[in-house]
């Protein structure tokens, strides 16, 4: 139905006169007259009762004009819409990432854009990393931040920060003061692992897998939180990111446990689709990731390898 038409039919519905109607839509009355007969072609039905220059409403017309009103209404709202988001007054983001990254790293940064951007809709999301990748892949999160590259090459990945992992055990645990523990003693310890899609899980297997370690027992805990709390209470020592026992280290609710050789590093990365056009909204968190992570504008060609690629080259050198 043309919105033109639509137009013109409300301001004739509402002046109950032609000639009026065509001022006020800055139109010729033969021009009003055309668009009216044409509107009642498309209804199928006649929506003016005219006796000489009195006009009034038939009931299809009534109906129309009700309709019309809300149609229009709607329109208009969309408009306003439209301007508020090009002009940057309001918009919305919907943001995704891994436990590590959403639980240690984004909150506080979340809370700034938030103080910065009161207009903006936030929308925050953490699962699994290949979860959290697809969702971006079908635009149903408009970025996230992950740890590692993505599953797949379709999305861009931008480095945001280093992530180290560490191994800890109870500041009690002997294991956990001695020096450097070999590769039989590592095996004979209970490790406390990730769940099996999470990408420190990936990473930990790798590293067992790279120096020919098989746990004599393992436990399995889903989530960061979870796994350090498994660690506290004796139960088992873990390899799990820096940054979700950093207070713990400090506080010396957990101890390093020292392993030999270098334990994987790899990097905290921005994914978003590249051909993604990015509103206000999400051009605001990229500029405030931007300014809190220097090597997110990076290029993927310059990146130096991971400690953990460099380790994983070591080891095939030695075998």
């Amino acid at each position: 139905m043309n919105l033109s038409r639509l137009r013109t039919f409300v301001s004739v519905a509402e002046l109950r006169h032609f000639a009026r109607a065509a001022g006020v839509c800055n139109l010729s009355q033969p021009a009003v007259s055309h668009q009216i007969a044409a509107l009642e072609q498309e209804v199928g039905a006649r929506l003016f009762n005219r006796a000489g220059r009195r006009v009034s409403l038939t009931v299809a017309g009534e109906v129309l004009l009700e309709e019309a009103r809300r149609i229009l209404a709607v329109i208009d709202r969309a408009r306003e819409r439209m301007h508020e988001v090009t002009s940057g007054a309001v918009g919305r983001i919907r943001i995704g990432a891994t436990a590590t990254p959403g639980l240690y790293l984004l909150p506080d940064l979340l809370a700034r854009y938030r103080a910065k951007h009161r207009t903006f809709d936030l929308e925050f999301q953490i699962g699994a990393a290949d979860e959290i990748a697809e969702r971006v892949a079908r635009n149903d999160l408009d970025m996230a931040v992950i740890a590692g590259l993505p599953p797949t090459a379709e999305l861009r990945a931008r480095p945001l920060c280093r992530d180290p992992l560490v191994a800890v055990g109870t500041a009690v645990d002997p294991t956990a003061v001695k020096g450097p523990i070999g590769r039989l003693d590592v095996a004979r310890q209970c490790w406390i692992l990730r769940e099996p899609a999470s990408a420190t899980r990936r990473a930990v297997d790798a590293w067992l897998h790279r120096h020919r370690i098989v746990p004599a027992r393992t436990m399995t805990f889903d989530g960061p939180d979870a796994v350090k709390r498994a660690v506290m209470a004796g139960l088992g020592i873990s390899m799990v990111s820096k940054l979700t026992v950093a207070d713990e280290l400090k506080a010396r609710h957990l101890a390093c446990v020292k392993l030999r050789g270098p334990l994987p590093t790899r990097d905290l990365h921005l994914i978003d689709h590249p051909q993604k056009h990015h509103g206000a909204a999400c051009s605001a968190m990229i500029a405030l990731l931007g300014a809190t992570f220097p090597r997110i504008s990076e290029p993927a060609a310059r990146r130096k390898p991971s400690n953990a690629t460099g380790a994983a080259r070591s080891s095939r050198e030695e075998r």
